[in-house]
């Protein structure tokens, strides 16, 4: 077994049981954000599923769920700046997704095992714009890494410790935010 393999293996649980709790906590938020509305409660699960699944917790380093990469993307979601064709792909491939997996395997893709997941992740990146969803949300994930936690990510600087950067100054407030001005 590789070291991705041990480290997917036994995250398994935690990730399982923190992903209802990050939705949950994503999603507290839509009376800010009414535009992500369109987004049902199966649609985040299985966003975090993918977050987690793509980027996963780490002995040393922190995942998906450690970076806020769901309630980060909740939050670009919603954001009155955000294209309304962005919002769209993303929620246009959620659906896909989950469409793919039940016709793979007659469940949703969150409640497949890891090398299910794993190998449906691998054919729908195959499929048309599947790739170019993945990597969009990857792409998501990498914001919240890096972004400034104002934005809803990397909270308390996790991503910047970890990373060892230095964030320049200074840092915007919470009511300084690019899409309030």
């Amino acid at each position: 077994m590789d070291r991705r393999d041990f480290l997917l293996s036994s995250s398994t649980g935690l990730a399982a049981l923190s992903i209802p709790a990050v939705v949950s906590a994503a999603i507290g938020d839509k009376l800010l954000f009414p535009e992500v509305e369109k987004f049902t409660q199966q649609d985040w699960l299985t966003l975090a599923t993918v977050q987690n699944h793509l980027f996963p917790s780490e002995e040393h380093a922190p995942g998906a769920l450690e970076i806020n990469a769901l309630h980060y993307l909740h939050n670009f979601l919603g954001n009155p700046a955000t294209d309304p064709v962005d919002i769209q792909f993303i929620l246009s491939g959620t659906h896909s997704l989950q469409q793919f997996a039940k016709q793979n395997h007659s469940i949703p893709f969150a409640q497949l095992a890891i090398d299910e997941r794993e190998k449906l992740l691998r054919k729908f990146e195959q499929q048309p714009e599947g790739r170019r969803w993945l990597t969009n949300i990857l792409n998501y994930i990498l914001e919240s890494l890096l972004t400034d936690p104002v934005y809803g990510g990397n909270p308390e600087q996790i991503g910047w410790k970890w990373l060892e950067h230095r964030a320049g100054e200074p840092r915007p407030p919470a009511n300084k935010r690019y899409w309030l001005l």
